[in-house]
């Protein structure tokens, strides 16, 4: 009677650590899957010319350093513009925000993020979050930052992979 006993709390506590387990599991995913489904969601935007959704998931400060680096590649170009000008014409899907676009596509292979790197989710805080993308030829990983603003998880592009662009780059969305 005391081993039929034992067996039954035994199952009794391994149903409820595996219970436990599960629903941890659940919670887990639910914090997880709205960080990696928005850096996806950008790559694949970008990669199919998406351009609209691909601005749509970058966070605050990556759309400031773009329209400044916007701004400032014109000024050295001599161009007469202003940042509201240039401001205007992203939020309104214009000229420059496609050539940008067309131009950063042209020097960024998504592939190398989507399809040959292996992703793996870093530190989660209240509105941060760190995917470590993991280049099949690279040594060392790169630390993908993602900020949660307005209630959405976005892509800290600039906050990831800027070193200042080149005039190349920017001079292609002036012509």
């Amino acid at each position: 009677m005391n081993r039929y006993f034992s067996l039954i709390l035994i199952f009794i506590v391994c149903h409820i650590a595996f219970e436990n387990n599960s629903a941890a599991h659940d919670e887990e995913y639910k914090a997880v899957a709205p960080i990696l489904s928005s850096a996806e969601n950008f790559f694949m935007s970008l990669k199919d010319g998406e351009y609209d959704a691909a601005w749509d998931l970058l966070s605050d400060n990556s759309r400031k350093v773009i329209i400044g680096d916007v701004y400032d590649a014109g000024r050295k170009l001599n161009k007469d513009i202003n940042r509201e000008d240039i401001i205007m014409d992203f939020n309104g899907r214009g000229r420059m925000f496609t050539n940008y676009w067309n131009s950063f596509r042209r020097s960024f292979d998504t592939d190398m993020v989507l399809k040959h790197s292996e992703w793996e989710m870093g530190r989660i805080g209240d509105d941060e979050a760190e995917i470590i993308i993991r280049h099949k030829t690279s040594g060392e990983p790169t630390i993908l930052r993602m900020r949660k603003e307005e209630e959405s998880w976005k892509v800290g592009l600039t906050e990831t992979f800027w070193q200042r662009r080149t005039l190349n780059l920017l001079h292609l969305i002036f012509q």
